[in-house]
């Protein structure tokens, strides 16, 4: 049940309504980190993991939670907290909801029926050590501050860019069985070992597991599993069309599936290529209902989404970029990986012939609504990657002339 009452005066620069709209509102205190206010959720997956609130099917819920970061970051052009970042703090998320009815075995309906900014400023960040496949790059990392106007965000780092609110949940998913959760250990603490996976052990003085303490949150933060990856649950899926409107379809794993929210996005592009989009405080408005035996009636292990109608309206205006997995003398065997980076390199050079630095462009890329797509991993020994760039984020024409 509720921790408490709701109280709807309480902090933020909500772009919700500040009044009661009949709907059971959670809010994020802005600024504080989580442990500070760990009434509100966790950031960590575990069954075990006290509910947040209980509703049942057809009801809804306002979720509000801090950015990804925690509140690390600071409007200021200094750099250094990026450099200080503490990745075991990401991501804070608010819940988790228990539906009443739900099963192991059923399907959570969820829809996404908005999602909005608290404080109005976002940050994306190239982290020193952790850029995405082009880290090595970009060394000393780079830290973009975005103000967000309604629907259009802006940067004075990256002046001449216009980017549309494409909002949206970074992080969306259900609790795990415990029998879930030790597979998932299991199969990442080999990658964890070779420095290829978020570190879990070593990592739990951070946890963040809601109302639970002493002996009680070592048990749970001894197993629990780190957010930063996409599993079978959900979780830090990043995907850019999973904005309001949306609805996600999650397999249940525990009863009531216990589901949290949280790494709003104001805008994304596909891949989140610099493994940070328009990253925001958020609030997200949710809708659920189950599906009885959904999992085996409909074969699923994993979420499935239909995607919002409401996307920015882009045209078809945009610049594509072909990447291949061959490079030069380097081949690799049918290798999307590989003709996607292929792809980012080649749009950044290009950018780069109308004053973009690698920074900018790279970022760009990243947060801007670019689509990314599989041309081909069938004409052996090349696979095929499009980058789409949209051509009217930016102030200037940049086709070639």
């Amino acid at each position: 049940m509720s921790a408490g009452p709701i109280d709807f005066t309480k902090s933020g620069v909500s772009r919700f309504p500040d009044r009661d709209l009949g709907v059971p509102r959670y809010r994020c205190e802005v600024g504080v980190p989580l442990a500070e206010q760990r009434e509100l959720g966790h950031n960590r997956w575990h069954p075990d993991i006290p509910p947040l609130h209980e509703l049942g099917p057809g009801d809804e819920i306002i979720l509000e939670a801090g950015g990804y970061d925690d509140y690390q970051l600071q409007d200021v052009d200094d750099d250094q907290d990026i450099r200080d970042f503490d990745l075991t703090r990401t991501h804070p998320m608010a819940g988790p909801v228990r539906v009443d009815g739900a099963e192991p075995g059923d399907l959570l309906v969820v829809d996404v029926l908005d999602v909005q900014p608290l404080s109005g400023i976002g940050y994306s960040n190239i982290l020193p050590g952790m850029g995405g496949p082009l880290a090595s790059w970009f060394p000393q990392g780079y830290k973009t501050v975005w103000d967000l106007h309604g629907l259009f965000a802006t940067s004075r780092q990256i002046p001449g860019v216009e980017i549309p609110a494409l909002s949206h949940p970074g992080v969306i998913g259900v609790a795990p069985s415990m029998e879930l959760l030790e597979t998932w250990n299991a199969r990442e603490d080999p990658l964890v070992a070779e420095g290829l996976a978020a570190p879990r052990a070593e990592a739990t003085s951070t946890a963040v597991l809601r109302t639970l303490e002493g002996a009680e949150w070592e048990r749970v933060a001894a197993t629990a599993a780190r957010t930063v990856p996409p599993r079978e649950n959900g979780g830090n899926l990043d995907i850019k069309n999973l904005s309001r409107g949306s609805r996600v379809y999650f397999p249940v794993f525990v009863e009531g599936g216990l589901f949290s929210t949280g790494d709003f996005h104001f805008a994304e592009g596909d891949g989140e290529i610099t493994w940070n989009a328009i990253e925001m405080d958020g609030a997200g408005w949710y809708r659920f209902n189950v599906i009885k035996d959904g999992m085996a009636r409909y074969g699923v292990r994993t979420p499935m989404l239909r995607p919002s109608p409401v996307d920015p309206n882009l045209g078809t205006r945009y610049l594509s970029f072909t990447g291949l997995s061959a490079k030069g003398t380097e081949q690799k065997y049918i290798d999307a990986t590989m003709a996607a980076v292929d792809a980012v390199e080649q749009a950044i050079a290009y950018l780069g012939t109308f004053g973009y630095s690698p920074e900018q462009a790279y970022t760009i890329i990243s947060v801007a609504p670019c689509e990314m797509h599989i041309g081909g991993i069938v004409d052996i020994p090349n696979a095929a990657v499009t980058l789409k760039v949209p051509l009217d984020i930016f102030d200037k024409d940049i086709l070639p002339r």
